[in-house]
């Protein structure tokens, strides 16, 4: 049996923790021994994970610079308990966790950033240097989209180190939907009016005042039309004073990220994503797998998802006008936008299942594992 750790970092659960809980969840439990390292400040998340089966480190994780007690709590845990395997998941741990594994002697380190890019645009040519520089104490790197593997091979790292992994949803979860009136009676919105929703933090990667400035487009062409932001974050004062600016209070609803924030999606007729860049973000894998139409900007890995006029449509970031047409076009159709919805869940279940992105992932291990074994006796 191998003994796998997993880590990650985020300030708040989101797409990391859905990305790693449904890893720990799904692992075969004959094969493999779980062990994930989280930000003790997640106690949500920590619970989920207990549930799940797994044994759990809460540790004191920052985005960037760790606490004393953080670098000596991973460091202790990797040379304690032995484990085949580090799995660092999120771009802040893996700029840590991974010299630190390597200090602690992980016989193998495996790294998922779930996106490349970063916010401060001059500092690219210095996250790409650590990046290649990093990559040479990972024996895989695992990019969750094409376009992302083809730049860190840009970046000068082997090509061979790098293999693209897809995320995937678990359908088990999307199998009984809540009842959508019920959803939109909680969520104080009408029965009968068109909703269009973002799942999402409200964080400069996200761009939500993006999705502000398109609702009051689409609010020009659609009156009745009423909007939803599921999320929270640092941005959120700064939406709440756009909202206001541009007279959008009382149509555009602003609500925090609640547990299973996804089950939300059923209320919406058309989920949107107004991001600035991504990985393969599951809050549109969630939307397809609810058989909604989506609305997503042409970043990374969402055109790898949503394919333009038959799942959804595809606008640039940042052309919010490009975006309230195809969200407008979609709530004037609804019969393409029930198609859309259905061709959405019929690519989730081909492409991007759980059990897919698991059985890859697993065989990565077995692989990488077997490989550094190889190589010890080899040396011997």
């Amino acid at each position: 049996m191998l003994k796998i750790l997993l880590i990650y970092y985020e300030p708040q659960a989101s797409g990391q923790t859905t990305h790693v809980l449904s890893l720990a969840r799904g692992l075969d439990r004959q094969r493999y021994a779980v062990t994930v390292a989280v930000p003790e400040r997640l106690e949500r998340s920590i619970a989920a994970f207990r549930q799940s089966g797994v044994e759990v480190t809460p540790l004191p994780l920052n985005k960037a610079l760790w606490p004393h007690q953080a670098v000596v709590g991973l460091v202790r845990l990797v040379r304690a308990s032995r484990f085949d395997l580090v799995h660092v998941h999120s771009q802040e741990a893996g700029l840590v966790a991974r010299p630190l594994a390597w200090l602690a002697r992980a016989p193998a380190i495996v790294y998922t950033p779930q996106t490349v890019d970063i916010r401060r645009v001059r500092r690219r040519w210095l996250y790409a240097l650590v990046e290649h520089l990093l990559a040479r104490v990972t024996d895989a790197i695992v990019s969750v989209n094409t376009q992302d593997k083809q730049r860190l091979i840009g970046w000068g790292i082997p090509a061979h180190k790098i293999v693209t992994v897809a995320n995937g949803v678990d359908l088990a979860r999307f199998s009984s939907p809540p009842d959508a009136s019920h959803l939109r009676q909680a969520l104080g919105l009408a029965g009968n009016v068109p909703v269009v929703m973002q799942l999402g933090r409200l964080c400069h990667q996200k761009h939500p005042e993006a999705f502000v400035e398109g609702a009051a487009l689409v609010a020009a062409e659609c009156p009745a039309a009423r909007f939803a932001l599921v999320g929270d974050g640092p941005l959120r004062e700064r939406v709440a004073a756009y909202l206001r600016e541009l007279g959008l209070e009382g149509r555009v609803h602003v609500m925090g990220g609640p547990h299973e924030a996804f089950r939300l999606l059923v209320a919406a007729d058309v989920v949107t994503l107004t991001s600035r860049w991504e990985g393969a973000p599951y809050a549109v894998l969630e939307a397809m797998a609810w058989s909604r139409p989506v609305v997503v900007t042409a970043v990374n890995g969402c055109s790898e998802i949503v394919v333009d006029g038959l799942t959804g449509y595809v606008v640039p970031s940042g052309d919010t006008a490009r975006w309230a047409r195809a969200v407008t076009d979609l709530i004037r159709n609804r019969d393409k936008a029930r198609a859309m919805g259905a061709q959405g869940r019929q690519r989730v279940e081909k492409e991007f299942r759980q059990e897919q992105m698991i059985a890859r992932l697993e065989a990565l291990y077995d692989q990488v594992t077997t490989r550094k074994k190889d190589g010890d006796l080899q040396r011997r």
